[in-house]
């Protein structure tokens, strides 16, 4: 595999700084100062490598979203048994804290930006849509669709509620449970 463009290289240190400071600072409070303080950069090359903060705010949609379509491709075989593609999407592709940190904000921020409510639809619907691919290898149906809905939607939940440090109190009996669902449409 070639080796990545110096600007690609740049983008992604900036990205990432900009991941940390959203952590670290809230999303609203950082600044491009902040990121290009971050990255060790001036701040014209933070502008020139990723641009405004609309364009950082969705690149860092698509890094975030990224990480988990690799680590879906990484962990997941095609075609994969299902109790492993269950145990992935319940426990794995919701787990990164600082993503869920980082989409709390970003959810948060949508209420007042239509554009980013629909970026974020495309994202999770691209989501769903993997999630039924790695379910249902071939052509989905509309209710194999709907169960790789629910079983995005059972998986976000549990995401959610872990981060108040919620579990359940059989993980394997949410797995099963989420088999039976899986199994149900066909």
């Amino acid at each position: 595999m070639p080796r990545p463009s110096i600007a690609e290289e740049r983008r992604e240190e900036i990205l990432q700084a900009f991941e940390a400071c959203a952590v670290r600072n809230g999303l609203d409070a950082t600044t491009l100062t902040d990121v290009a303080a971050e990255a060790g950069l001036p701040r014209s090359l933070v502008r020139y490598f990723v641009g405004n903060r609309e364009a950082m705010v969705e690149g860092l949609i698509e890094r975030m979203f990224e990480r988990a379509f690799q680590a879906a491709a990484q962990e997941l075989n095609a075609p994969a048994a299902l109790e492993d593609v269950l145990n992935f999407v319940l426990t794995r592709i919701f787990s990164d804290h600082t993503s869920n940190r980082i989409m709390l904000q970003l959810w948060q921020k949508s209420w007042q930006d239509p554009k980013l409510r629909r970026r974020l639809g495309e994202v999770y619907r691209q989501c769903i849509d993997s999630v039924a691919q790695h379910l249902y290898p071939g052509k989905v149906t509309a209710q194999q669709r709907q169960a790789a809905y629910a079983l995005t939607a059972m998986a976000m939940g549990h995401a959610i509620f872990s981060e108040f440090d919620l579990q359940p109190r059989d993980p394997r009996g949410l797995v099963q449970l989420a088999a039976c669902l899986a199994d149900q449409p066909d």
